[in-house]
């Protein structure tokens, strides 16, 4: 039975559809002449609740279109829409999310970095890993990208390869992705693969410890204070 016709308003482009247990499904259309002339930004559906499915199409759809409709004149407030069902997507959804939105911008900054470093990392294909479909990232993968990410190789000016470990920054980016998967698949049930990649990898913090002070140290500290 189709359920009865709602009243509640709907954004630009934004469509809704009866479901067989008589609510209501709701999708992000990119309009055919747009879809003609290149538009980058993808159609994709908003899921079943009306107030989220209202706040992603303002906060992340339609920002993005009108941004590729103006040619990057008008203001960028939202990151380019990802294809539904990639890494890129998980990323979008966290940040369309209260639980991302109400961080400080500390906070935001922290997952931003993590999330254009693990997103950003070009595959042997050619493309970003961000591009990926989430059936394809398992933990095999991000196991051998924790591996590669640990180490970075520089070169210093006399042209020597300098290598150094930057084990917490790639911890933080594994735990950003973990946090954002975990949202992404709440707000999309049976969405996503039943298993998140970036949980339980077993992260340990760098091997150097702060060095403890013996008696003798503290003492011979203590007589140096009341001297001066």
């Amino acid at each position: 039975m189709k359920p009865p016709r709602s009243a509640l308003p709907l954004p630009r482009y934004v469509e809704r559809k009866p479901l067989k247990n008589g609510g209501w499904s709701y999708f992000f259309h990119v309009p055919s002449w747009a879809k003609k002339a290149g538009c980058t930004v993808q159609s994709a559906p908003l899921g079943t609740n009306y107030e989220q499915a209202i706040e992603r199409a303002e906060r992340v759809f339609l920002p993005a279109f009108d941004e590729w409709r103006t040619g990057g004149t008008g203001p960028a407030t939202s990151p380019a829409i990802a294809a539904f069902g990639t890494l890129d997507w998980v990323f979008a959804e966290y940040r369309a999310d209260r639980r991302y939105t109400k961080l400080d911008p500390k906070s935001k900054r922290n997952h931003e970095v993590g999330f254009k470093l693990i997103g950003g990392y070009v595959l042997k294909d050619g493309k970003r890993l961000g591009e990926k479909r989430l059936t394809a990232i398992d933990t095999a993968l991000t196991d051998d990208l924790y591996e590669k990410l640990l180490i970075l190789k520089t070169t210093d000016a006399d042209g020597n390869e300098i290598e150094r470990e930057r084990r917490t920054t790639v911890n933080h980016a594994m735990k950003s992705c973990r946090r954002a998967w975990n949202v992404c698949a709440r707000r999309n049930p049976g969405k996503l693969p039943l298993v998140n990649p970036f949980a339980q990898m077993g992260l340990r913090s760098s091997d150097r410890e702060t060095p403890t002070a013996t008696l003798d140290e503290l003492l011979a500290f203590r007589a140096q204070g009341r001297r001066t």
